[in-house]
């Protein structure tokens, strides 16, 4: 019982942490706005992340974090994405060369 209220608080703080690095955007230093956004992609759980959006006091930037840092595609995922479809591409292609 107790580790769970010890969790719960963890989260708690963590929360404030990312509401009070919220509510500087965009006037953050690299490495706070690097902290920021490994936070809403990686550690975040959804209700933290509704949480924070829902706030008046930090909707606003939210949204504009939202708009420049977390809609947008990382290298990683572009690279996954060309793998794939060129994976795709193979399959068709090795299928059309066998049907003739």
């Amino acid at each position: 019982m107790e580790t769970e209220m010890q969790r719960g608080a963890i989260r708690d703080e963590r929360r404030a942490y990312a509401k009070a690095l919220m509510a500087r955007y965009p006037d953050l230093p690299i490495d706070q706005l690097d902290d920021l956004v490994r936070r809403f992609r990686k550690e975040a759980s959804a209700l933290d992340v509704g949480l924070i959006s829902m706030d008046d006091e930090v909707s606003q930037q939210y949204a504009l974090l939202k708009r420049d840092e977390l809609d947008r595609f990382a290298m990683p995922d572009i690279v996954f994405m060309l793998l794939f479809w060129s994976a795709m591409c193979a399959i068709i292609a090795g299928i059309g060369y066998l049907g003739s």
